[in-house]
């Protein structure tokens, strides 16, 4: 189990990197914004619905006045993302977690963080997921059943799937990936990423309980 140290080191780590990267290249390769002043400049990021922002060359994350604030691992995600984009087109067709280079190792930690509890919140009421998702900016897909189509980062979107159980099967679902992730974010960082989309989904979805 990851302890609050590794995450604050992990953190670290990123920033020591994003410091000696040009920020304008980071804007140009993760479509953000960047802005600069006295001190050095500001990215802003869009993450699903809310714009994040970040110093240069400090790396404090920081999010809108009143949202929710980042974890530090959900911080290390964001750095990584910037730091490693390399501002590649997306590739237009989908893959699973397991075909993500070194999806395999961490796909344990995927079923756990993302597929079994969107499954298991949203098997049996699939349309609540895709009105959630809707109200989020997100958009209907073709895969599955029902699906979800959200773009996480301006590079990243994600397509989260549900297919409907009968008598014989229960219900089943899963997370897919343009195949261009890996040009983005490595496998371990993907499964962070899921469980974030997945995560705000069910709390909107208990709320509506």
């Amino acid at each position: 189990m990851p302890r609050i140290d590794d995450f604050k080191n992990t953190l670290e780590i990123a920033r020591e990197a994003f410091r000696k990267k040009d920020p304008q290249s980071m804007a140009r390769n993760t479509g953000a914004t960047y802005l600069p002043n006295a001190t050095g400049g500001i990215l802003e990021l869009p993450l699903l619905n809310r714009l994040i922002t970040v110093t240069w060359p400090a790396g404090e994350v920081g999010v809108p006045e009143g949202s929710k604030e980042l974890s530090l691992q959900e911080q290390g995600l964001i750095m990584h993302y910037l730091i490693q984009a390399s501002g590649a087109p997306l590739n237009e067709s989908w893959i699973t977690f397991r075909e993500i280079p070194a999806g395999e190792f961490y796909y344990s930690a995927f079923v756990k963080r993302a597929k079994d509890p969107l499954v298991q919140t949203f098997g049996h009421r699939p349309e609540l997921l895709l009105e959630l998702g809707l109200s989020l900016g997100g958009s209907r897909g073709t895969e599955g059943d029902v699906s979800l189509k959200l773009m996480v980062f301006p590079q990243v979107p994600i397509c989260l799937v549900l297919w409907s159980g009968d008598d014989e099967f229960p219900p089943d679902g899963n997370l897919l990936f343009d195949a261009s992730i890996a040009k983005s974010l490595s496998a371990e960082d993907v499964a962070v990423l899921s469980g974030m989309v997945v995560y705000p989904l069910i709390g909107m979805a208990y709320k509506k309980n």
